[in-house]
């Protein structure tokens, strides 16, 4: 089910399924959607929530205490069906509480969502509580789409991806796109000394900017000839070898009663 949120400036729409972002949108004569739309044949997913795990685990599965768990990519909040809890004119706030089960994973936890809009911004604050017995390994990514091209009669390499004043692995501080960029699958970055990175339209500096502040890892992504979108993808951890969630890279073990929470705040100046 989809749920709106709307000030002067930008139309937010929300799907209960992951509490995902489903789309972005500017008000005003000229309305421009930022989020990719999910084409089916392609990739249907559109910003995705990524919990308890990033990316993926070796072998596609882990073990807690001699027993295994299949696990996929990216988690698995991201399939569950979240409850809207709280609603105003630019505020959502999402929940699941997860009771831990032998099959899938094993601790019980809650886990809310919140969107909110102010002015051009759009934040939303994914916090998750443990409330098992023992300690949970978590890790916390987001993988927002952004429609790329953003206008029509435009090509991919009129965009770059742009680093706040910090040269990136290339010695500048841009990644122009280019068509054969992802034949490799996705590009990741780890403790950029930079607070944003954003998807930028070369000529007319327009952009879409991604605050990751706090965060140990940024990932783009797309496929091979950027057919639509490009991923900025903020994560707090990284896959790692071995069947111990627990030393994947940058994983937090969260102690009983406690809780981890990341923002991500995404600016539109398109």
């Amino acid at each position: 089910m989809l749920h709106f949120i709307k000030n002067e400036t930008l139309s937010v729409s929300v799907d209960s399924r992951g509490a995902e972002l489903w789309d972005i949108r500017t008000c005003g004569e000229n309305s421009t959607s930022c989020l990719w739309d999910g084409k089916p044949e392609l990739w249907p997913r559109r910003a995705p929530i990524c919990f308890p795990w990033c990316g993926k685990v070796d072998g596609n599965w882990f073990s807690v205490e001699g027993r295994r768990y299949e696990a996929g990519q990216h988690g698995f909040v991201r399939d569950l069906e979240h409850r809207l809890i709280e609603k105003d004119s630019e505020h959502l706030r999402f929940r699941i509480d997860w009771s831990g089960d032998h099959i899938q994973w094993p601790w019980s936890f809650s886990f809310e969502t919140t969107h909110e809009l102010k002015g051009r911004f759009l934040t939303t604050t994914c916090m998750a509580t443990n409330l098992g017995t023992s300690d949970m390994p978590v890790q916390l990514g987001f993988h927002t789409g952004f429609r790329c091209p953003l206008s029509p009669g435009r090509s991919i390499q009129d965009y770059c991806i742009r680093f706040q004043r910090q040269e990136n692995q290339d010695g500048s501080d841009h990644l122009v796109l280019t068509e054969n960029l992802f034949e490799n699958d996705s590009i990741c970055f780890s403790n950029l000394q930079s607070q944003w990175i954003q998807l930028e339209e070369i000529d007319t500096g327009r952009y879409l900017r991604v605050d990751i502040t706090g965060y140990r890892y940024v990932l783009l992504w797309s496929f091979p000839g950027i057919p639509g979108w490009v991923c900025i993808e903020p994560w707090t951890g990284y896959p790692g070898p071995g069947h111990q969630l627990a030393e994947r890279p940058g994983t937090v073990l969260l102690p009983p009663g406690a809780s981890f929470s990341r923002s991500q705040r995404i600016e539109v100046s398109v």
